[in-house]
């Protein structure tokens, strides 16, 4: 873990309500894994006093830089598009959490997400294609403009499935991975941005017997697990639940174990 004081190469518009901010930060980017996250410092005011938690969007060719997708849904991250300009700096902390896990002998996964939960996963996708995995992503938003990271799915021929609330009122973009799955092997799921899809997710997982991983979305404010403020329940292999910090055991938990906790 790093605390550092990032150039920041460019802070802009994305598409529909998201923005797309980027630093050199060779430390944090350098070791980061899919799925691990960085805490920010919004602005150096007395207000927002806490810092914000982002999943990591990409991470550049040479490790030197990191991408964070982010939507602008209150003070902080409206203060993020206009106190971080592109030229200036971000006080960034991280690599933190646990991320994902890509079984050693996998060679095709499947990833679902939604809204801003899209953006845990790119790294997932860069990491497979990395090491000669096929992808096939399921994304959903609620309007076209805010569907994020289709290019990312072109950029490497992976098959993507998009679906918006305004195009198909009340539809599960995890209907098209049920009926595909029984034709086809995944050797792994990873699912982020809604529980309902993540239950789907879950039981199509252990139809094929191979693991499911969701990373959870939780307000943090350390992010390390000092505060103790960002607790869930979860199952436990005792069957038993119990209390686990998201930015310190998670935010990537298997879906067993968030399910029905």
């Amino acid at each position: 873990m790093e605390q550092t004081r990032a150039p920041v190469t460019f802070n802009r518009h994305l598409t529909g309500d998201y923005w797309l901010l980027e630093v050199e930060a060779p430390q944090i980017a350098g070791a980061l894994r899919p799925g691990e996250f960085v805490n920010i410092l919004v602005d150096d005011r007395p207000a927002p006093y806490l810092r914000r938690p982002f999943s990591v969007y990409r991470v550049s060719a040479d490790r030197r830089r990191l991408q964070v997708a982010y939507k602008i849904v209150g003070e902080g991250t409206r203060l993020m598009t206009q106190t971080i300009p592109t030229g200036g700096y971000c006080d960034v902390l991280g690599p933190l959490g646990h991320g994902f896990s890509l079984p050693d002998e996998a060679r095709r996964i499947a990833v679902v997400g939604r809204g801003i939960g899209v953006a845990a996963l790119p790294t997932l996708v860069d990491e497979a294609a990395r090491r000669g995995i096929e992808v096939h992503g399921f994304l959903s938003a609620r309007t076209r403009d805010n569907l994020v990271a289709e290019d990312i799915f072109a950029e490497y021929g992976f098959p993507v499935v998009t679906q918006t609330d305004e195009q198909e009122p009340g539809a599960l973009v995890t209907t098209p991975l049920a009926t595909l799955s029984k034709t086809m092997k995944f050797d792994a799921f990873y699912v982020c941005g809604s529980n309902r899809l993540a239950r789907v997710v879950h039981q199509i997982a252990a139809a094929q017997q191979v693991p499911a991983e969701i990373a959870m979305e939780q307000d943090m404010a350390c992010g390390f697990g000092d505060c103790h403020g960002c607790v869930i329940e979860v199952n436990t292999e005792g069957n038993e639940t119990a209390w686990r910090e998201v930015c310190h055991y998670g935010p990537v938990f298997n879906t067993w174990e968030v399910l029905h906790a």
